[in-house]
């Protein structure tokens, strides 16, 4: 008897490597995709971040001080209960309706947003904080690390795209006036992928003073 000229099917098995050597391509090409995606948030953010800063400066001219944080997430800045005082920090959101700016980060959410108290109010070219107040920058854990700016008068963050458990990151959400700025990493133990950026003072003062508000 003649054989059938047509082609038998696929059994379960070539149906198998079939699939699974589709799904490595395709493994091999969404994950390139997913790394250009994440940094190109990155760089939204990071982009984000100089306009915030650009804004806290413009307000700061325009108001002589800078504005308190959100407290009930409605985008502006809450007066109420935001202590104008050197030797503390108030904490809440980024008041970015008050400010003019994007509401969240690429991974759509809020910023964080730190001021000093000294700040909140009418300041001098002497303002700075004290105490428990002053806000710090580290490249590692707690007050512990190398300093790349203390006594900061205001500073924002993106928590990006994950909350690691790692003990960098907790800095960075543990309450303190100490928050760590470094490099992406995704090594176990030290995964770290926060976006921070302050108010240098000088750039603040210098602002002030070229704007007529200082001395």
């Amino acid at each position: 008897m003649k054989r059938s000229g047509i082609p038998r099917g696929f059994t379960l098995v070539e149906m198998a490597v079939v699939l699974l050597v589709l799904g490595l391509l395709m493994a091999g090409l969404l994950q390139p995709l997913a790394n250009r995606m994440e940094q190109a948030r990155r760089q939204d953010t990071l982009t984000l971040l100089e306009e915030v800063r650009d804004a806290l400066l413009g307000f700061a001219l325009v108001n002589g001080r800078l504005p308190c944080p959100d407290v009930n997430g409605d985008g502006l800045e809450d007066s109420a209960g935001c202590q104008a005082l050197a030797t503390t920090y108030n904490a809440g959101v980024l008041p970015w309706s008050t400010l003019g700016v994007a509401s969240s980060d690429a991974w759509g959410r809020p910023l964080g947003y730190m001021v000093n108290g000294a700040f909140v109010t009418t300041f001098s070219l002497a303002s700075s904080g004290s105490g428990a107040g002053i806000l710090g920058i580290y490249d590692s854990s707690g007050c512990s690390g190398n300093a790349l700016a203390v006594d900061v008068p205001a500073l924002v963050i993106s928590g990006a795209k994950t909350d690691y458990g790692s003990a960098l990151e907790q800095e960075n959400r543990d309450g303190d006036a100490c928050l760590v700025s470094r490099d992406y990493s995704t090594v176990p133990g030290s995964e770290f992928d926060d976006l921070v950026a302050w108010v240098a003072p000088a750039i603040l003062f210098n602002r002030m003073v070229e704007g007529g508000r200082l001395p």
